[in-house]
């Protein structure tokens, strides 16, 4: 995601929403699909056995797949699931040294209710897209609905770092990803035309 959120803090009304159910289970690492596989290009279908066994084990899964992968969100079609649901998870790395810091956090099912304020263009990357950046403008706020693991309704309003996560996670359900957001006259950088651009360093 962005390299110069806007907000440095997490969002507080996240913070409870990460720990509910957990599976007994010990959580695997999946294998992460990258661009041109057709299941990226798909849109997603409700999850409609939040309490089960099985699903509970893919979000800590999912959890575990984002962590190693040093990511500050990933979605269920990354890992070839055709699941609307992603994991809201970021903190300081070296991908995202400036991100704010947030336990991941289960979204499912979620729906974007409305954005507010300026369009704001910002660097992002994706797991599924690797060793790139793209300029990439996005609402600077979207109200949100969605449910947590236990299967809770929630109602938020997010802005600036997680309104951006939140709004390139969804797309991934959507079956959308980052470059087909870009702007025309923008080009994707490799890492290290985005160092010599930026004077940031990612990691390969």
């Amino acid at each position: 995601m962005s390299q110069t959120p806007a907000d440095s803090s997490a969002h507080p009304s996240l913070g409870h929403l990460s720990g509910q159910l957990t599976n007994y289970l010990v959580p695997r690492s999946l294998a992460l699909l990258t661009r041109g596989n057709p299941m990226l290009a798909r849109r997603s279908d409700p999850v409609t056995d939040i309490l089960s066994k099985e699903f509970q084990g893919f979000l800590d899964d999912l959890i575990l797949s984002g962590e190693e992968n040093l990511g500050v969100g990933i979605a269920a079609p990354q890992v070839g699931k055709n699941l609307r649901a992603f994991i809201l998870a970021p903190k300081p790395s070296k991908r995202y040294p400036q991100a704010p810091s947030m336990d991941p956090t289960p979204i499912v099912n979620p729906v974007i209710l409305g954005s507010f304020g300026p369009m704001e263009k910002d660097w992002e990357g994706c797991l599924s897209v690797p060793g790139f950046r793209g300029q990439v403008p996005r609402s600077h706020g979207v109200q949100v609905r969605f449910l947590d693991r236990s299967g809770m309704p929630h109602e938020l309003t997010l802005e600036g770092f997680i309104a951006r996560v939140f709004q390139h996670e969804f797309d991934h359900l959507e079956g959308i990803l980052y470059p087909e957001r870009m702007e025309k006259e923008e080009r994707l950088l490799d890492l290290d035309e985005f160092f010599a651009e930026t004077g940031i360093r990612i990691p390969r």
